[in-house]
């Protein structure tokens, strides 16, 4: 039996390799569903994570498929990828010297054994009080517009977060710790 990937993103191709050597990442090619009204946060991330596995459950039921969405939240506001720079430079100045919450939701499924795991992790960060010209610097150095929230905490982080608290990994798109633990109650890791 096979596992895919259900994600094109290097950061959680990179997280999973610390748990499996052999697996196959596959695109889902799924519209996501935006920030919603009516979806908390969590909600959110689960339902985009369960349209992703659902797409490359559809073409390999038989194998493992793992799926995972990431948004960063603060005062139930929903933050994805920025459109521009610019906007980038908005939502990091939002940030600025306050507390918020990185989401990441996993869906692991196998639709030919009728066995699926799905949750959602949560850390939080705390950003340091950001001037104009330190928000400049650092998108002049990082790449962000495939980032959600505009940062990558594992690309320059430390000119921008305080402290941290849960999981580093899921912060960077996989919480790997409960990733695990969800392999081995799969019977996927022993």
């Amino acid at each position: 039996m096979r596992l895919f990937l259900a994600s094109e993103s290097p950061r959680r191709r990179e997280l999973l390799k610390t748990l499996v050597k052999e697996f196959t990442v596959e695109a889902p090619c799924v519209e996501e569903i935006s920030s919603s009204a009516e979806l908390s946060p969590e909600e959110l991330v689960l339902a985009n994570a369960a349209l992703k596995a659902d797409a490359v459950c559809c073409r390999h039921p038989e194998d493992w498929v793992l799926a995972a969405d990431t948004v960063v939240e603060l005062d139930n506001k929903v933050y994805g990828k920025p459109r521009d720079l610019a906007e980038a430079a908005e939502v990091l100045q939002v940030f600025s010297g306050r507390t918020h919450r990185v989401i990441t939701a996993v869906v692991l499924e196998c639709r030919n054994k009728n066995k699926k795991s799905e949750f959602a992790a949560v850390s939080t960060v705390k950003f340091r009080n950001l001037s104009k010209h330190d928000i400049a610097c650092y998108l002049s150095q990082v790449p962000v517009l495939d980032k959600a929230g505009s940062y990558g905490i594992q690309d320059k982080g430390e000119m921008l977060v305080e402290s941290i608290e849960g999981e580093l990994e899921n912060i960077i798109g996989l919480p790997v710790k409960a990733l695990a633990n969800a392999m081995i109650d799969l019977g996927i890791l022993n």
